[in-house]
């Protein structure tokens, strides 16, 4: 299997069209074939059909997977750094499941436009999500999302400014609100954006999957730097946040008690206060990237999952 690079993934990102659009698209079968999301030649009745929508001053890249007698619609939401191509985990289970599939990739990231790992404002984030919802062709069946990380702070974006909530089923894979070490990230943040757009990128170890730990580390679409405009967004978006009731109703929330990324200790009572009803599942040894922990605790969460939406 080839390994594309960045040269050929910008092609493919200038490339894609209007979601909807019929027509090839050169160098989509080896993206889905590297990330393994080539589940429309693994299943028998799948179809997958990818395209960008506007948002803004985003062009967003939009993955949609149907297949035949689906129950439900799942809404996919990646974290910061992530892109849709590191979700085929959760992708496959899902289609395994009965469900139709859209996942797309935020502002920034994988094979939408806009500055690699920026954000001018949260909100954006969650417009794309308005944006997507409104593009996506598919069958009118009960909508439900699942969101990682920074994926669950766009949620909670979706919900303030752009209701009514749409679905029947939601659940967070350990969401943002605040990251560990917040006030030294903070005073950080003070000092460098003065005088850099962005500082390098350290991998962390957030995950006890080796084989994803080594993947990342080469994957032609990550960003080795980090864009002290996030941080800014972030900082304005915590500062702006009612920790009150989004008015959406209950949630599922997952979180690795091993997470040195998120400061979860604190975040999971304020999310308590976003959604009340909040089921909070504590996966122990899990890391901070729940949608690509090693099979065994994948397992273990996504039989939460199932009972959860009735999967």
């Amino acid at each position: 299997m080839a390994r594309p690079d960045r040269q050929s993934l910008q092609a493919l990102r200038d490339a894609l069209p209007p979601l909807g659009e019929a027509g090839s698209v050169p160098g989509l079968a080896e993206y889905l074939e590297f990330y393994g999301l080539d589940f429309a030649r693994q299943q028998a009745g799948v179809s997958h059909g990818t395209g960008t929508i506007s948002s803004g001053d985003y062009r967003v890249a939009v993955h949609c997977w149907q297949q035949p007698g689906a129950r439900h619609n799942l809404l996919l939401v990646h974290g910061y750094l992530d892109h849709v191509g590191l979700y085929g985990h959760l992708i496959g289970h899902a289609l395994a499941r009965g469900c139709n599939v859209v996942a797309f990739d935020l502002p920034g990231h994988g094979l939408s436009t806009g500055t690699p790992a920026a954000i001018g404002e949260f909100r954006d984030y969650g417009s794309a999500i308005r944006d997507v919802l409104a593009a996506v062709p598919l069958p009118r069946l009960p909508w439900q999302v699942m969101a990682q990380s920074t994926g669950g702070a766009a949620l909670v974006e979706f919900a303030r400014h752009h209701p009514p909530w749409p679905f029947t089923g939601t659940v967070l894979l350990a969401p943002l609100l605040r990251p560990a070490g917040w006030w030294k990230v903070r005073a950080a943040h003070a000092l460098v954006h003065r005088f850099a757009d962005t500082v390098p990128r350290g991998f962390a170890e957030n995950s006890s999957d080796r084989d994803f730990l080594a993947f990342i580390r080469n994957d032609p679409l990550q960003s080795h730097r980090i864009h002290t405009s996030w941080v800014g967004a972030l900082r304005r978006w915590l500062a702006a946040l009612p920790l009150q009731d989004l008015g959406v109703g209950p949630a599922l929330l997952l979180q690795g008690d091993a997470d040195t990324t998120v400061d979860w200790r604190y975040n999971l009572p304020q999310y308590g206060k976003l959604f009340p009803g909040l089921r909070i599942e504590l996966v122990h040894g899990a890391g901070h990237q729940l949608a690509n922990e090693s099979q065994a605790l994948r397992e273990r969460y996504l039989k939460v999952v199932d009972r959860y939406l009735g999967w």
